[in-house]
């Protein structure tokens, strides 16, 4: 990922409370796409809309995170809190529109979404590859570099 711009601030979060946070919503996508039941993408949704609108620390998610990642007494690893903000924004974009979806009855479209949304988060999970700064660098900078 070498030249590739991700957005940036001054504050800064622990990547593993991040990362595993991701992976419950991952956990709760799976079941989704299991059972069909809209509760469990709502449960995404809601907590990707307080990661990316109000402050990461309210996530209900986050905090079960937080207490595995203290329990594990995992040291912690500071990261730049804007590009899992950016991130947050396009997982909640893609669980409101998997659950809008399924709630109107398109249950495959539904699943294509949640299933991508799914995959782009093990990416970050697992793999700590994050699309959103690729998606941020083609999209979003070129309409702003110019500005700086």
């Amino acid at each position: 990922m070498k030249g590739i711009v991700c957005p940036i601030s001054i504050e800064k979060i622990d990547s593993n409370v991040s990362r595993l946070t991701v992976f419950i919503n991952v956990v709760f996508m799976g079941v989704f796409l299991y059972s069909k039941n809209p509760l469990f993408i709502g449960i995404v949704a809601v907590d990707y809309f307080i990661r990316a609108t109000l402050k990461v620390e309210y996530s209900p998610i986050r905090f079960l995170a937080l207490y595995i990642i203290s329990a594990l007494n995992v040291k912690k690893k500071p990261i730049n809190l804007a590009p899992k903000i950016f991130a947050s924004r396009l997982g909640l974009i893609c669980a409101l529109m998997a659950a809008i979806l399924q709630l109107t009855g398109h249950t495959s479209g539904a699943l294509i979404t949640a299933g991508l949304l799914m995959v782009l988060s093990i990416l970050d999970s697992v793999f700590n590859y994050c699309v959103g700064c690729i998606i941020y660098n083609f999209i979003v900078y070129p309409f702003y570099k110019d500005k700086n």
